[in-house]
């Protein structure tokens, strides 16, 4: 009886916790969306650039889980006839499925009106890797982490734990697999052939996107489509990237690519100092990210750790 108690006692003070840094991080995204809706007009459109070779830089950072932001940035700075070309640089593990397939879609239709060469920092795994398929170059440095073609989806299972509180979930559902994925029961055969397949396609779409984008061959391709994460010399060797360098590398190739042949001026978004800084750097945390996306099925192309 006494250890029913601390159970549902820890659960309880549990969902309180959660409740106070879900609301928490509610008004903390709300502050900064004000914020960059007062910001954002100047973002990578500022009417102080003089130099004929600006080259913009869109950043694509952090854990990807909606490609809203990134869109926004993107078509700002395709719109901005002052800038030549694009850098889009990349320092992501990767995250959701949707929203890394969007950004390479964007990235592509972005790329038919302006050149655009992606940069790969310290990590471009995953979704990050999904991303730059869609620049006309990828440039990276030899120490990048890149690669881990492959998709994951983890359900958190509670069942065993509250086994023996005696908590029941009453579930009235309209079909089997309804509540697959449930952490309120253990997940059977048919769930997990379910799941399976969601991820087999998945991974087969990225495959596919990888062979088309970078001129190669699905079996040549699924070779070292295992999730295997590689370095970025190794991404050259296979065909994954273009060759190694850093963002001013990638600004003058992307300078060339619109035929211009001077030395390119490096054009980035401005960003919000002060106060308004920190709030924007609590909202891009993980722990934010992870409590705005707290009990959602997902599939995701993401790098581990």
């Amino acid at each position: 009886m006494k250890t029913l108690k601390k159970i549902l006692a820890f659960m309880g003070w549990a969902f309180v916790g959660l409740f106070g840094l879900t609301v928490l991080g509610f008004f903390i995204t709300l502050i900064v969306v004000v914020q960059r809706g007062m910001d954002d007009s100047g973002a990578l459109s500022d009417e102080s650039i003089e130099s004929k070779h600006a080259v913009g830089v869109v950043e694509l950072t952090g854990e990807i889980i909606t490609a809203n932001e990134f869109r926004e940035k993107l078509r700002k700075a395709v719109k901005n006839d002052k800038l030549k070309a694009i850098v889009v640089s990349i320092d992501s593990p990767g995250g959701a499925v949707g929203a890394s397939e969007e950004m390479f879609q964007e990235i592509r239709r972005a790329s038919e009106k302006k050149p655009i060469v992606c940069a790969l920092g310290n990590i471009a795994a995953s979704g990050g890797l999904y991303a730059s398929l869609g620049c006309q170059k990828v440039v990276v440095h030899r120490g990048t982490l890149t690669g881990s073609i492959g998709v994951i989806m983890m359900m958190p299972n509670v069942a065993g734990l509250i086994g023996d509180t005696g908590f029941k979930m009453n579930v009235i559902k309209s079909g089997r697999f309804k509540d697959t994925g449930s952490p309120f029961r253990t997940m059977e055969q048919p769930d997990r052939e379910l799941m399976q397949q969601l991820v087999d396609t998945a991974h087969s779409q990225f495959v596919e996107a990888v062979a088309e984008s970078r001129g190669l061959t699905v079996e040549n391709v699924q070779q070292f489509a295992d999730g295997r994460i590689i370095l970025g010399s190794q991404a050259v060797a296979l065909g994954l990237a273009d060759e190694i360098g850093g963002i001013a590398r990638a600004a003058k190739i992307a300078l060339e690519l619109a035929g211009d042949d001077g030395e390119p001026e490096l054009v980035t978004q401005r960003k919000p100092s002060g106060v308004f800084a920190l709030f924007e750097d609590l909202s891009e945390s993980r722990l934010v990210q992870w409590l705005t996306s707290y009990g959602d099925l997902q599939l995701l192309y993401r790098a581990y750790p």
